[in-house]
């Protein structure tokens, strides 16, 4: 009987569960103005500066990657159209995580019976942010900004899934106003 319960409490905290894994959180905007249909060639201005020189490659390749694949080219600076900038900033959060131990039904399954134990706990973690900013050459103005931040995490596979989502959803809507990819 026990175990039923037991099993119960999982299924009704499986969602709650899930909701809590960390998803990569995407912002972009840019000028309304500008026509990006006119624009494709860029030279990094500023390269990722993160304390992890290999974080910094694997972010240039992810947005490199991304740019090319909307048609896109990396061009040396003097023929570029546009610039891009990226920075990476690190931030400390905690939150307070609460369990209750020893619920379950009462004598006959009436009520909650037993002591109602509560622990809580404070868990510190990480956010890493990454920013890229495209400029064009001629105005020397903020054209577009994306931003992706997720939980910061030691395992080197988890780091990379996490960067490759990130700087995907950044570009997905990218260059703005044209027209959605078609899918058949």
């Amino acid at each position: 009987m026990q175990n039923v319960w037991n099993l119960r409490r999982l299924v009704l905290a499986l969602p709650l569960l899930l909701a809590g894994c960390s998803r990569v959180a995407v912002h972009t905007d840019y000028d309304n103005a500008v026509d990006f249909s006119r624009l494709n060639t860029y030279a990094w201005k500023r390269l990722p500066d993160s304390a992890n020189s290999l974080l910094n490659g694997r972010i240039v390749a992810a947005v490199d990657g991304q740019l090319f694949a909307r048609g896109w080219r990396k061009v040396p600076g003097p023929q570029a159209q546009t610039v891009l900038a990226a920075s990476t900033t690190t931030q400390d959060r905690q939150r307070v995580e609460t369990f209750h131990n020893n619920w379950g039904p009462g004598w006959h399954g009436w009520g909650w019976g037993g002591p109602v134990m509560t622990t809580a706990r404070v868990v510190t973690y990480t956010v890493g942010t990454l920013v890229v900013d495209i400029y064009d050459v001629r105005s020397r103005n903020a054209i577009w900004r994306g931003t992706a931040s997720d939980i910061v995490s030691n395992d080197s596979a988890a780091l990379q899934r996490s960067l490759g989502e990130g700087v995907q959803k950044m570009f997905a809507q990218f260059p703005p106003g044209a027209a959605a990819p078609r899918l058949n």
